[in-house]
């Protein structure tokens, strides 16, 4: 089961590689509006306070959501309901400056430039390369007239902000992962993040542009894997420095006096992320052994810990992502994360660490706020008939995932006290928001229902699975490699109008259908653990047998599904995919099998897509469907990876590439 989006995975500047293309816009997806609060929250000389989310890595759901204080509105997805369409692939930062928001797009590899008093967008950036690769851009920064922006490709892009326009680039370290600006020059932390795990090693460097002359004059030597960076009220900067295993919890707060551009102190301090408020600095660490996280408040100046735990009346904050002032009224903004896979929460203190008010399930990992003392005119936008159709699954008709470290989460559409049917309705909810859905180990499953049938037409994908696997471009083959869980997908037509998914099903035919890299008519039994916090066992009807085990990243009752009453799970008539992943240096590596497989590819690639045409029966001949009505996915493999736990299948829609209003 590969991690999904883990605190490690963001810190650690997405150590798995990112796609290199720019990913498919979702088209008219639901527009979530929250009704206005019971009461209007008020944040001094506030007018609006803005909330990006990044979403989760490769499936194209990062949000923008406004609030206003003024009205006590809060609009969940603000950018589609001004815009139709939907912002891409992982957000990595956003800011506010000359009436204009910019949001910098990472995997969709884009600057998305906002008109702050319509919302409407005036302009999207692509940032690539004369070749039309990715540059893969993170961070923002503004200096008069121009924005600069650094990219994984080891760049920064000046953007003239009257021309909306890239006009120049300059060649920094390697996989820079935060820029400032101070006293005439641009601070760029250069991380060398992807090439973490490699004999290169990761950079430990912060490289020094002068902005006149937009050229690289100096590389500061700070300390391994360098990121957040901000400026100081004096002449000076501020970087976090994260080493090459950040869960060892090897990071730092690096100080650097901009007269010499040399390193002027080191804190000691377990720093992850951080905000200025003038000689004080508001610092979460995250402890990777107890899985929580703390603030600090330190004074930069002499050095020392002021505070050790920032919020004083109690208010738990496990998962912090983000942390900003707010200049208007200096109160300090925590964005909590939760478990990466659900909406999270922006939380506002007073100075005094006393919660002021709380935006719950504003976003899927927020991680950066953007405030005004202007209001806008943008639309809050209509809310959409959930029931409205569209081209990606409403409904989950059928959810059974086989046991796994997702289970008995919200990741498998769980709460404690569910049953069967409040399972399924959580599963429903959870497709129709695009969130990701945990099928468990193998053969664990889940058949999905659309407003229309899907239509076989000749020659061309008639839908997409959007799953969460990825590339990592250090594969040791070069083959196609990262975190495919390869699941099997079948399809059925509703022939008897019934409108259940009671009718014959056809297998898609994938690559390695009829080679010996499958195992056909397979079954595999999970029985119930005593104690229930135990590991799951199997057993197979091949003769094997072997354990779901439980690991430290997931601590929940029970990897056996809760709500299932019977004490062993079977999954028969199944095909078992031989297992995919190989241990690498430490890293397990899921190989994609060649196409025909769900969670196999990444979505912005046609191995996500699939054909009708593919459909055969039992005795393997083609079905010759001219429609489908329901889409079934499973989890084929029956591998356990290490310390990444099972391979599972995850889903989060099935879309029809031929949809029509």
């Amino acid at each position: 089961m590969k991690q999904i989006l883990t605190h490690t995975a963001h810190a650690a500047c997405l150590a798995f590689a990112l796609s290199l293309a720019a990913c498919d816009d979702l088209g008219d997806q639901p527009v979530l509006i929250v009704d206005p609060p019971t009461h209007n929250y008020v944040d001094e000389g506030t007018s609006e306070v803005y909330v990006l989310s990044e979403g989760l890595f490769n499936l194209n759901n990062s949000t923008l959501a406004r609030y206003s204080f003024a009205t006590g509105e809060r609009t969940d997805n603000y950018f589609q309901a001004n815009n139709r369409r939907g912002l891409g692939d992982t957000a990595n930062d956003m800011a506010l400056y000359g009436g204009k928001l910019y949001i910098v797009v990472n995997v969709s590899s884009t600057v998305e430039i906002v008109d702050y008093a319509t919302g409407k967008s005036l302009r999207q950036i692509p940032m690539t390369d004369d070749e039309g690769r990715a540059r893969q851009p993170r961070y923002i920064a503004f200096d008069r007239d121009k924005a600069y922006v650094c990219s994984f490709d080891g760049t920064v892009a000046r953007i003239d902000t009257a021309s909306m326009t890239v006009d120049g680039l300059a060649r920094v370290g390697r996989n820079p992962d935060g820029i400032c600006v101070q006293g005439g020059k641009l601070y760029v932390s250069n991380s060398g993040a992807l090439d973490n795990g490699t004999a290169t090693g990761v950079d430990n460097t912060v490289s020094v542009v002068d902005i006149a002359t937009f050229r690289e004059t100096k590389q500061i030597v700070v300390g391994d894997n360098p990121g957040k960076i901000l400026p100081g009220i004096a002449n000076d900067v501020y970087v976090v420095t994260r080493g090459s295993r950040i869960e060892d919890g090897d990071y730092d707060l690096v100080k650097i006096d901009c007269a010499t551009d040399a390193v002027a102190r080191r804190y000691g301090e377990r720093v992850l992320n951080f905000a200025i408020d003038g000689p004080v600095a508001y610092a979460y660490t995250y402890n990777y052994t107890t899985q929580e996280g703390a603030i600090k408040v330190i004074d930069l100046n002499a050095g020392t810990v002021l505070r050790d735990n920032f919020i004083t009346d109690g208010t738990r904050v496990n998962t912090p992502y983000g942390i900003q002032i707010n200049p208007f009224s200096n109160n300090l903004y925590v964005t909590e994360a939760r478990n990466y896979t659900v909406l999270g929460d922006v939380l506002c203190f007073d100075l005094q660490g006393r919660l002021l008010f709380e935006f719950t399930g504003i976003g899927l990992n927020p991680n950066t706020l953007a405030f005004s003392d202007r209001t806008s005119q943008g639309s809050g936008g209509e809310p959409q008939d959930p029931d409205a159709p569209t081209a990606f699954a409403n409904r989950a008709l059928e959810y059974v995932p086989a046991p796994g470290q997702f289970v008995n989460t919200s990741t498998s559409a769980y709460e404690e006290g569910f049953g069967k049917d409040e399972v399924l309705a959580r599963a429903t909810e959870r497709l129709r928001k695009r969130l990701v859905l945990s099928l468990g180990a193998c053969g664990g499953f889940v058949t999905v229902g659309f407003a229309q049938p899907i239509r076989n037409v000749e020659g061309e994908y008639d839908f997409k699975v959007w799953g969460n696997a990825s590339y990592n471009p250090n594969t040791s083959t070069g083959r196609p490699g990262g975190s495919a869980e390869p699941g099997i997908v079948l399809v059925a037509a509703d022939a008897n109008g019934n409108g259940l998914p009671d009718d014959p099903w056809y297998e898609l035919a994938g690559s390695e259908y009829g080679k010996p890299t499958e195992t056909r008519g397979y079954a595999i039994t999970y029985h119930r653990p005593q104690p229930a916090d135990g590991d799951v066992r199997w057993t197979d009807n091949q003769g094997g047998e072997g354990y779901v085990y439980r690991n430290s990243y997931h601590q929940q009752a029970s990897y056996y599904p809760l709500w299932v009453d019977a004490d062993q799970l079977t999954f028969r008539g199944i095909v078992r995919l031989a297992d995919n992943a190989v241990n690498e240096n430490g890293s397990w590596i899921g190989y994609c099998y060649d196409w025909g497989y769900a969670d196999n590819h990444p979505n912005n690639t046609d191995g996500s897509k699939f054909k009708i045409d593919w459909a055969v029966d039992a005795d393997g001949q083609p079905a010759r469907l001219e429609r489908v009505d329901f889409v079934r996915v499973y989890s084929a493999v029956n591998q356990q990876m290490g310390w990444t736990g099972e391979s599972s299948t995850e889903i989060s829609t099935v879309e029809d590439l031929h949809f029509e209003e």
